[in-house]
């Protein structure tokens, strides 16, 4: 007599709720958005914003978002390249839609406020080129007036 297989039955999906002593450690998407429209309210909130967002995505250590630089964007490729800390693997992330664009618009106001910087410093050093000279010339009509 040969034996049978005993009859297998589909798995049917439950929900369960786990409860667990520690607590949830990691923030929610909503909770990511909140913390994202509270870091747009400062001055770099753009720049603050995509950091979380972009730490958030790929589950970066801050000293790893503080590390990226814009050689590591690839933003025709849509990749970006992590150099991971605590002796990780260095990898290349794919990125999305909303980060791309939030990307390209940091590289934008980026660049904008390198020509600002620019701009102030040249300002600067034409202001200091052109006062030398009328201070040195003011000093000497004082020096004239005075011995007159």
């Amino acid at each position: 007599m040969a034996k049978s297989a005993p009859a297998r039955r589909a798995p049917t999906s439950k929900t369960v709720t786990v409860r667990s002593s520690r607590p949830r450690e990691y923030l929610t998407e909503r909770e990511i958005d909140k913390l994202m429209a509270a870091a747009r309210a400062n001055r770099w909130g753009h720049r603050d914003a995509t950091a979380i967002f972009i730490a958030y995505r790929h589950g970066l250590r801050a000293s790893e978002v503080v590390g990226l630089r814009w050689d590591d964007v690839d933003l025709q490729a849509g990749k970006l390249h992590v150099r991971r800390a605590k002796d990780g693997a260095t990898s290349v992330h794919p990125l999305t839609g909303n980060e791309l664009r939030a990307l390209r618009k940091l590289q934008a106001s980026t660049i904008q406020n390198d020509r600002v910087i620019a701009l102030g410093t040249l300002a600067a050093s034409v202001a200091h080129e052109i006062n030398n000279p009328l201070t040195y010339m003011l000093g000497h009509l004082v020096f004239l007036k005075e011995s007159l």
